[in-house]
């Protein structure tokens, strides 16, 4: 879920929120001397809330979705490719033939390895030279 994603959310309940408010507070007539400035402090708190709720849950499934794909693709992968793919992560970039001299692997297996991880959309292989620069993907901290 993008930003953008997570802001039309909240905006949503917002508007949805005072949609509410002005239908309590309009034509309804809870409450005879009413002003319409105590109408429109209660509408404001009613949305200021019920967006503050929106955003805090939006963000919170969020975080528990990403950690829940990310664990859930780890379990996926083989004890070698999670080898590689945590030392990617932790270096966030290196180039394949110093990854290759870190996990001392050989240069078909690692190949092997990188393509896998590729394929399954856990890390980005750019071309460098006559190596390969890699990166994890954003949903893997990259």
């Amino acid at each position: 879920m993008t930003l953008r994603e997570a802001f039309g959310i909240v905006a949503l309940v917002v508007v949805l929120q005072l949609c509410l408010g002005v239908l309590i507070y309009g034509p309804l007539r809870p409450a005879p001397g009413l002003e319409l400035f105590s109408i429109v402090i209660a509408i404001a708190v009613m949305a200021a809330v019920g967006g503050s709720i929106a955003a805090v849950l939006t963000f919170l499934f969020k975080r528990y979705a990403t950690e829940r794909t990310m664990r859930v693709a780890m379990m996926t992968l083989t004890e070698d490719e999670r080898r590689v793919l945590e030392e990617i992560m932790r270096m966030r970039e290196v180039r394949q033939d110093d990854l290759r001299r870190r996990l001392d692997v050989s240069k078909s297996k690692l190949s092997a390895l990188v393509n896998n991880l590729e394929h399954k959309g856990a890390i980005v292989k750019l071309r460098y030279h006559k190596t390969n620069v890699l990166r994890p993907t954003k949903e893997f901290g990259g």
